[in-house]
């Protein structure tokens, strides 16, 4: 997530909000209370209805429908309050990557507000801060799936191709060679597992009946 948070308050006025925007690079910028509390967001499609209807100056669009009736009454707003929607898309800071995707990937909000347990803003998460795990390197991510597996490489040998992990070799039981395609998918920067492993012991096998 981007830590250096760029926000601004209800009575921000347009031309300060759109200057906020612009630094934060990031779709959208936040809306916070005095607490420091995230109560909205103002995305840039808000901010571009005041070049579309020159401020509200023009008249109320006959065609284009509801949609374009909501831009232009909206193109005369002259702070952040009136541009914010809301509320805005919040995870926790400790939140894992699997769950911040899923918030942002279902919602209509460009980025997610990182809060602290009291609900401050300390940061803004967004699909480009998200999609950047797949710049790792297929070195790196070798690494930390040897050290998940923890098998000496004449038993166990990880191939990284491009984020695709290729797992062969022999493990004990079933059940770890199960759990190992779960455990390595979940690493950063994964993009797919194929795993060849073989067991020795089917730990999983209903017996005794």
């Amino acid at each position: 997530m981007d830590r250096t948070v760029v926000a601004v308050r209800r009575e921000t006025a347009f031309r300060d909000t759109v200057c906020a925007l612009l630094a934060a690079d990031a779709g959208a910028v936040p809306v916070v209370d005095e607490a420091e509390r995230p109560v909205g967001i103002v995305p840039s499609e808000a901010l571009l209805t005041n070049l579309e209807f020159h401020g509200g100056h023009d008249p109320r669009p006959i065609l284009g429908g509801s949609k374009a009736r909501a831009r232009w009454r909206q193109s005369a707003a002259r702070t952040a309050g009136e541009l914010m929607t809301g509320p805005p898309e919040t995870v926790y800071g400790d939140a894992h990557l699997d769950r911040a995707a899923a918030r942002l990937a279902g919602s209509s909000q460009p980025l997610l507000c990182v809060v602290d347990p009291a609900m401050r803003l300390i940061g803004v998460l967004t699909a480009h801060h998200l999609l950047s795990v797949y710049q790792r390197s297929d070195g790196s991510i070798a690494a930390e799936v040897r050290a998940l597996i923890d098998r000496p490489p004449d038993t166990v040998t990880v191939h990284v191709d491009h984020g695709v992990v290729t797992l062969n070799g022999t493990l004990t039981f079933r059940s770890r060679t199960e759990h190992a395609s779960y455990a390595v998918a979940r690493i950063p920067g994964v993009v797919a597992v194929h795993n060849n492993l073989t067991y020795d012991l089917d730990d999983l096998a209903i017996t005794g009946f």
